[in-house]
C-alpha cells in the first residue's frame, strides 16, 4: 500500500513550521517550573538533628583495690549536653549509657531524658570491667522525631 501525496523527506518547504514555537512554550513551563519548585524549597528550614553530644568526662578510671583482675569504680557521676546544628540544647531526648559494666543506682542500665537545657544528668554510677585493658562507655542519644541517633564513646582507663 502506497501513501499518497508528499512524504516529509520530500516536503522541503515546511513540516517545522511550529516547531520554534513548541519550543518556546516547553522553555517558559520548564523556567516557570523550576521558578516555583526554587521558591517551594527556599522556604523550607533544614529538619532539627543531634549534632554535638558533649560528656563532662574525658575518661574514668578504674582500680583493682584487692588485685582479683576486677577493675571497679562507684560513685561516679556524669552531664551528657546534647545540640543541635544551630547549638541550641535538644529537650526530651534519650541519653543512654552501655559498656563497662556501667549501671544506675538501681543496677540497670543508665537512661535519663534531657531537660530543657539539652542536659542529662547521672549520678552515682557504677562500673565494672574485667582484666586491664582499655575500654569504652557508648553514650548514645537519640529523638523522637529526629531519624538519626548520635553516639560518643568515652574511654574506660583500669588501673
Amino acid at each position: 500500500m502506497k501513501m499518497m501525496g508528499k512524504g516529509l523527506r520530500n516536503d522541503r518547504q515546511g513540516g517545522i513550521e511550529g516547531l520554534p514555537l513548541q519550543l518556546l512554550i516547553m522553555v517558559l513551563v520548564a523556567g516557570i517550573g523550576s521558578a516555583v519548585i526554587l521558591g517551594w524549597m527556599g522556604g523550607l528550614e533544614a529538619p532539627e538533628a543531634i549534632a554535638t553530644v558533649h560528656s563532662s568526662e574525658d575518661e574514668f578510671v578504674l582500680v583493682d583495690d584487692d588485685g582479683d583482675g576486677i577493675h571497679t569504680a562507684d560513685g561516679l557521676d556524669m552531664v551528657v549536653t546534647v545540640l543541635d546544628q544551630e547549638g541550641d540544647p535538644i529537650a526530651g531526648a534519650s541519653v543512654v549509657l552501655e559498656g563497662c559494666g556501667f549501671k544506675g543506682p538501681d543496677g540497670q542500665t543508665p537512661h535519663a531524658l534531657t531537660g530543657e537545657d539539652g542536659k542529662a544528668v547521672f549520678e552515682d554510677l557504677s562500673a565494672l570491667r574485667y582484666g586491664s585493658s582499655v575500654g569504652f562507655v557508648t553514650i548514645t542519644v537519640a529523638k523522637s522525631g529526629i531519624s538519626a541517633s548520635k553516639s560518643i564513646m568515652v574511654p574506660v582507663v583500669c588501673v
